[in-house]
């Protein structure tokens, strides 16, 4: 019988939602290895489901509104989890890891292995401010609010096995805290302000590891030569993905693209005034606004681009870069956070912008126009390449929690 590998995210593909696509790439090679039986479990009301032949387990989660004291019912929670995998069919004593996804949900993969202490307890951090300050959308400016949960978080993530990073900089970012120099990002300095004389965080273990691409889907077959030119977005409508910049960007140079289209895909709220932008512009003919749609149809959003364009300033690894670039489709990022790791150190000029400036972006831009170059970014990798690696290091922590 293999051991059972519980996997738990807020975020994961399913009715009414395509976050968390990047989730089911590593279900899916999990499930592919073979070495373990995978089960997902999502928390939330409404019955289980099936997605692309994965089948996700709901289970009951309390939350204060805009999870304002985030870990306030972490053991009343745990033990509903803990029911959901009963219900599964699961008995707890088979679990060998319990893989849980950004900081509020570490509290269940604890609750695996204190009813399972062979059970490996895991934490997997998306974000560069991984830490989960950011909670609480009234109280998350209150300095005590902070500090509360600075130490509870602090002395969560002490308690896990291991930390799985996306990218080698939301690992710096995380073991940095509470020092947010190494940012001009705002929004992240406010959330350490005041806390510059706490500890910083201890942890047992780390691995990155990077969102892979399924290589079957996202592929260049089938592409064909385009009309004009064409960029393209994938993206929250926020200050943080730079969406409008993009569109700045373009304003500067759009004299000089010839015939010349930007497709943007997302939603949030910036996407009216980005709207506004276009109609100001008198662009209505050149931008389109598409809604988001399945993570199965995106290669054929991204072999109709020339060049994909993501001026986001704090992502810890947008899954959109190297998807873009298993099409055939060159991409355009920010020099900050995990993009730079996507790209040779002595292309990185080449490739990334100055974050929140746009007319260096219209410069990157435009000097791919003219050159269409796109020798020097690095092959997206496989998650059944990136995987092998993952589990050696998982068994090595396996073997540490049983001795």
């Amino acid at each position: 019988m293999r051991p059972v590998y519980l996997f738990v995210t807020p975020f994961y593909p399913g009715p009414g939602t395509w976050r968390g696509a990047y989730s089911h790439d590593l279900v899916r090679a999990l499930m592919e290895d073979g070495r373990y039986a995978v089960r997902v479990f999502v928390p939330g009301r409404g019955p289980d489901y099936d997605y692309d032949g994965v089948r996700v387990h709901r289970f009951r989660e309390w939350r204060l509104p805009s999870m304002m004291f985030p870990l306030l019912f972490a053991r009343r929670n745990g033990r509903a989890f803990l029911r959901a995998v009963a219900r599964a069919g699961i008995d707890v004593a088979d679990v060998a890891v319990c893989h849980a996804h950004t900081a509020c949900y570490g509290p269940y993969a604890l609750a695996a292995k204190g009813a399972n202490p062979r059970c490996v307890a895991l934490l997997h951090h998306h974000f560069l401010d991984g830490y989960g300050l950011a909670l609480g959308r009234v109280l998350r400016r209150s300095w005590l609010h902070r500090l509360i949960h600075y130490f509870l978080f602090r002395r969560m993530h002490a308690r896990l096995d291991g930390h799985v990073f996306v990218s080698a900089a939301a690992r710096r970012a995380f073991l940095a805290v509470p020092d947010a120099s190494w940012t001009d990002w705002p929004d992240y300095r406010r959330q350490m302000r005041g806390l510059g004389w706490c500890p910083p965080p201890r942890i047992r273990a780390s691995y990155v590891l990077h969102n892979g691409v399924d290589m079957a889907h996202f592929n260049a077959a089938g592409r064909a030569p385009h009309v004009g030119f064409t960029m393209g977005c994938v993206a929250n409508f926020t200050e943080l993905k730079g969406t409008l910049d993009l569109l700045r960007a373009v304003a500067q140079i759009r004299n000089e693209l010839g015939d010349w289209r930007l497709r943007m895909v997302g939603s949030g709220p910036l996407l009216a005034r980005c709207r506004q932008f276009v109609r100001e512009q008198g662009w209505e003919g050149n931008v389109s606004f598409e809604a988001e749609v399945d993570h199965s149809r995106l290669p054929d959003f991204y072999r109709s681009l020339d060049l994909f364009v993501l001026p986001s300033v704090f992502d810890a690894f947008p899954c959109v870069l190297p998807e873009a670039w298993a099409c055939g489709t060159p991409f355009i990022a920010c020099d900050a956070g995990g993009p730079p790791e996507l790209i040779r150190p002595e292309d990185r000029d080449h490739w990334l912008c100055r974050p929140r400036d746009p007319a260096d972006l219209a410069a990157k831009i435009l000097r791919f126009y003219r050159e269409r170059s796109a020798q020097t970014l690095v092959d997206p990798v496989a998650f059944g390449d990136l995987l092998p690696p993952f589990l050696r290091w998982l068994e090595a922590r396996r073997v540490a929690v049983l001795h």
